[in-house]
């Protein structure tokens, strides 16, 4: 049986494809990583809380995955700043819809973005979960970090049948 964290992390993972694969990214393959590490690409940190659960997801993109996705196929660095704050508030969005159909409601935060690496960023606890995403234009991780109360409740998944194409390993 999958722990909250492990369903909230499946959750986040199907919504992040969702958002990618919306903004015109495919992800090919969802692979499960050590938690921690130094990232070197733009990133979107966004904190969530509510009654029975808290915490926060970190997005990571490669500079070609961000010009690739971008609305206007921008490569100007403001923009594609902007542009992973954006699609951390869809994922949030996204999980946040997911959850409210399981009685579980959060509350997001606003997204802050790093630019630089992480051990230049004061940033030291590593996440709980993280996956690597591969697209054609580069890779994308997800990372996720939630402290779950007592009272948290919900079904043993909130996977659809189909993960929009992603082999989950």
């Amino acid at each position: 049986m999958s722990s909250p964290l492990e369903i909230l992390g499946e959750a986040l993972l199907d919504c992040t494809c969702q958002v990618l694969d919306d903004a015109g990214v495919p992800t090919s393959e969802a692979v499960p990583c050590a938690p921690g590490g130094d990232w070197l690409f733009p990133m979107a940190v966004i904190g969530f809380g509510g009654e029975s659960v808290r915490g926060s997801i970190s997005i990571e993109v490669q500079w070609e995955v961000l010009s690739a996705s971008h609305p206007t196929k921008s490569t100007a660095t403001e923009d594609l700043v902007d542009w992973v704050a954006e699609l951390s508030n869809l994922v949030m969005g996204k999980l946040k819809t997911k959850l409210r159909g399981n009685a579980v409601a959060i509350q997001p935060a606003l997204p802050m973005t790093f630019t630089t690496r992480a051990t230049e960023s004061g940033v030291t606890r590593p996440p709980q979960l993280q996956y690597q995403l591969r697209t054609p234009d580069g890779l994308v991780v997800v990372r996720f970090s939630a402290a779950v109360d007592a009272t948290f409740q919900m079904g043993t998944s909130l996977r659809p049948e189909v993960v929009h194409g992603v082999d989950i390993f």
